[in-house]
């Protein structure tokens, strides 16, 4: 008798033990430390951050390889509880290995994840351990997964591409959007502000992700919801890492999360527009931190873009271009920059002289209290002064006339004026 209620003390021991064990395995991963982490993690050891690549891909009708649409570095500072996430422009102009100077989203095109880690991993000169990549079939899913997530749109967006079975009907105001109305407003680009401005709104919607993710009522259902998602995503992240790592991100507060595009500029070089970054600024991003990131050189940058992208939300009619100088292709390289920033161009000419000396914008008179705001914010968009926009009595678009004071258009508008 007493033998056998030693084997049962025995047997009721191990099984405490196993489930103390288990337990407490459980409580560190929905509690991880950061020392805990990086005994899960790969993370870069110089700087003690995990870093990864967002991706988002698109079956293009007609083509075999998939297309990165959306692309993101996540960085995410262990110690310091501090994430920064910065948008690459799909036109970003970089080096791809064995390709040359290309698109940075031609790299997944050419081949795969593996080659665009390896060019972000060459152009930011940083390690990236991870990445997660979502196609955009599934998208809508992953949103549901989570309920929807409630955002504030500042302007109706409507686009429809039958051949390509795109359909996007936004109206304005703040709504519930569930997983297909939140795909359409993540790809939405078809306004002033074209890619910028869907890189906007692609932020935008990560950061209500992001308040989602953190509400009590969804934090215990995260092991859940991390299973599911790994099934419809592809990731080199294991179950494990990805909900400790999730368990992380819900105590690092709003506030500690940095958001930014790179910086840089649109330019058109040898008859193709990229963003050309400024890897400075790049760096400076990296490595801020949230109470003086955006006092820094970044601030800077990202308040020039905003300027430029509100300058471009002005200038809602198509305008004319006229060479005023006889450089030869000046119309078409001006034209191709102001699409850049998503400015319509009704049309590309000559003047009716090559001699003008400085560069103008003239607007049509019958039309001014609509053109005449137009007409100026086209003018400081190009680095001219008030004085140089004219009123006109005849024609029915705001029209720019490039004089020889080309370059310094060129200049400001980010083009390539060493010709």
């Amino acid at each position: 008798m007493l033998k056998r209620k030693q084997i049962l003390l025995v047997v009721l021991l191990a099984v405490l033990s196993l489930t103390v064990g288990v337990g407490m395995r459980f409580y560190s991963l929905l509690n991880p430390e950061p020392d805990t982490i990086r005994e899960n993690v790969a993370y870069d050891e110089a700087t003690g951050a995990i870093n990864f690549l967002i991706v988002g891909v698109d079956k293009v009708p007609g083509e075999e390889a998939n297309r990165s649409d959306t692309i993101a570095f996540v960085s995410v500072d262990i110690d310091d509880r501090v994430i920064r996430l910065l948008s690459l422009p799909r036109d970003t102009r970089v080096q791809i290995p064995d390709h040359g100077w290309q698109k940075l989203n031609h790299a997944f095109a050419y081949g795969g994840i593996e080659l665009l880690q390896k060019t972000v991993i060459n152009y930011l000169g940083v390690p990236v351990q991870y990445y997660v990549i979502v196609n955009y079939e599934n998208f809508p899913e992953l949103v549901d997964l989570i309920g929807g997530v409630d955002m504030y749109v500042p302007k109706a967006l409507r686009y429809n591409d039958r051949a390509g079975n795109l359909h996007i009907d936004i109206p304005s105001g703040t709504q519930h959007m569930d997983g297909k109305t939140a795909l359409g407003y993540v790809r939405f680009r078809h306004d002033a502000l074209g890619d910028i401005g869907r890189v906007e709104r692609q932020q935008a919607f990560l950061k209500a992700v992001f308040t989602k993710i953190k509400e009590p009522a969804m934090w215990s259902r995260t092991p859940q919801l991390i299973r599911k998602a790994l099934q419809m995503i592809k990731t080199n992240l294991s179950t494990t890492q990805a909900l400790q790592l999730a368990a992380y991100f819900k105590d690092i507060p709003p506030d500690s999360t940095i958001f930014a595009t790179l910086p840089g500029r649109a330019a058109y070089i040898s008859g193709i527009s990229y963003w050309v970054g400024d890897l400075s600024a790049t760096s400076r991003i990296l490595t801020a931190v949230p109470d003086t990131g955006n006092s820094s050189d970044n601030g800077a940058n990202e308040q020039n873009l905003q300027n430029v992208a509100e300058l471009a939300r002005q200038i809602t009619h198509p305008v004319r271009i006229l060479n005023g100088c006889g450089k030869g292709g000046l119309g078409t390289e001006v034209s191709t920059l102001l699409q850049t920033i998503g400015i319509d161009v009704a049309n590309v000419g000559n003047a009716g002289h090559f001699d003008y000396r400085s560069s103008i914008v003239e607007y049509p008179a019958d039309q001014g209290k609509t053109n005449e705001p137009e007409a100026l914010a086209l003018a400081r968009l190009c680095g001219l002064p008030e004085s140089r926009v004219r009123q006109i009595t005849d024609g029915k678009n705001v029209t720019i006339i490039i004089g020889h004071d080309y370059f310094n258009v060129l200049r400001t508008l980010g083009g390539d004026n060493s010709r």
